[in-house]
């Protein structure tokens, strides 16, 4: 197939465009779901795409396709040259030749298709049982297993020639719980790259703890009151305000940051790394989607901004290097991990004599306002008396502001985790946030 897409680059230099890339996308995805004791879904999907990025007269314009044969490419030329006649911004064009070094992806990768289907529906049903023994369960609404893979391959008119691979599987639980007509929902989940790795048990533990531990909750009163936020929810909060440290936030005065470079915007324990390769992440990125090397890049360091994200775009309009963000023309992390600090969860409890432990933060795309830094959410978890976990709490309000809190974190636990935003973290002390109830 090789052949194939260098002649898609040939054809695109004939047809005029200055430079030419191909990225190839492969995905195969297995989905699973078993409602009381029953199949409901056993569904394998592949897929084959194309995404074409092409310079024509100084402008950049892109093309997806998914019928990849010879003769749709070149319409889709066609289509892009076109496109590029019309686009009027002046923004850098650039098709990257390469980096000089890559990581390396040493991976071991686990061909879950070697498992037969069977053996996954027989776990899925074991799940569910150890779940609805639980009494005060009412009913697991989804077991669901979702094995992927996915082949990315970059190749253009440079020379660049680049393939990644990744596999992995997802097995998710929920389940509702009621006790005196109070009803909450469980959730459990693993994200592995083995299939051993699967946690039968845990999964098991997790729904009925998560769903059973919030029964009997109620508000508290209103009062800013010092706060220890859960690791995943750390990881998720800090995923949506992400944004904040891109070029091309910074390019279009998106962020609070400006200016801010080599300034002090956290407690001086917090340290942001961008982690591409990190040891305890399933998926490994050792270049973007631009062909840039990742590498390893604190975003803060010991409080201090140490600068911008930035892809091809963005670090040409500041005269600087990609930092190998560049994933489909926007500036994402890779592997995005506060630094784990040396306290264990109990150490952040005892500390506190009476606070709020928050557990699950809801609304996080429609409550947060990432230029301003403000924030406004649902959220639940439990009451802290005199160093210990106390009463769940429910129906409450936290409000705050994302450059505040990060100035505030008295206290990270070692309890690290990478939560399904992507963002690994582990939970942390606020001085103080504002929590609404009655």
């Amino acid at each position: 197939m090789n052949n194939n897409y260098n002649r898609w680059i040939e054809l695109g230099l004939e047809k005029g465009l200055t430079d030419i890339e191909i990225h190839i996308n492969e995905k195969t995805n297995l989905m699973i779901n078993v409602y009381n004791q029953k199949v409901e879904q056993n569904e394998i999907s592949k897929m084959k795409t194309a995404k074409i990025k092409g310079i024509f007269n100084g402008k950049v314009s892109f093309v997806s396709v998914e019928n990849l044969s010879d003769n749709n490419i070149s319409l889709m030329i066609d289509h892009l040259i076109d496109s590029a006649k019309h686009i009027t911004a002046n923004e850098p064009a650039i098709i990257y030749e390469g980096s000089n070094n890559y990581l390396k992806d040493d991976t071991d990768r686990f061909d879950f298709s070697k498992i037969n289907t069977l053996d996954k529906i027989k776990l899925m049903k074991e799940i569910e049982r150890g779940i609805l023994n639980n009494p005060l369960v009412e009913t697991v609404s989804d077991i669901s297993y979702n094995e992927v893979e996915t082949k990315t391959k970059i190749i253009n008119s440079k020379g660049l020639n680049l393939e990644r691979h990744n596999t992995y599987a997802m097995i998710y639980t929920n389940a509702t719980y009621k006790k005196n007509n109070q009803v909450k929902s469980g959730m459990s989940y693993q994200i592995v790259n083995k299939y051993d790795d699967i946690d039968k048990n845990h999964l098991i533990n997790d729904n009925i703890i998560n769903g059973t531990s919030q029964l009997g909750a109620s508000t508290i009163k209103s009062n800013k009151y010092p706060v220890i936020i859960d690791k995943e929810q750390v990881g998720d909060l800090i995923s949506s305000f992400s944004s904040i440290f891109s070029g091309e936030a910074a390019y279009r005065n998106l962020t609070k940051l400006q200016d801010k470079e080599n300034e002090i915007i956290a407690s001086s324990i917090v340290n942001l790394i961008d982690s591409p390769m990190h040891k305890e992440s399933i998926f490994k990125y050792p270049f973007d989607n631009e062909g840039v090397a990742c590498k390893e890049r604190y975003w803060i360091k010991q409080g201090v901004f140490t600068g911008f994200s930035h892809n091809l775009k963005t670090a040409k309009i500041f005269k600087t290097n990609s930092t190998g963000n560049g994933f489909f023309n926007s500036i994402t992390p890779t592997n995005l991990v506060l630094e784990p600090g040396p306290f264990s969860f109990d150490e952040l409890v005892v500390s506190i004599k009476d606070g709020v432990y928050i557990t699950d933060l809801i609304g996080l795309h429609a409550g947060v306002e990432t230029v301003s830094g403000d924030f406004s959410l649902q959220a639940a978890g439990f009451l802290i008396k005199n160093g210990q976990i106390t009463k769940p709490v429910d129906m409450i309000v936290v409000s705050g502001n994302f450059y505040d809190l990060l100035k505030n974190i008295t206290m990270i636990a070692n309890d690290f985790k990478f939560g399904m935003s992507g963002v690994g973290s582990s939970s942390i002390k606020i001085k103080e946030l504002m929590i609404a109830g009655e």
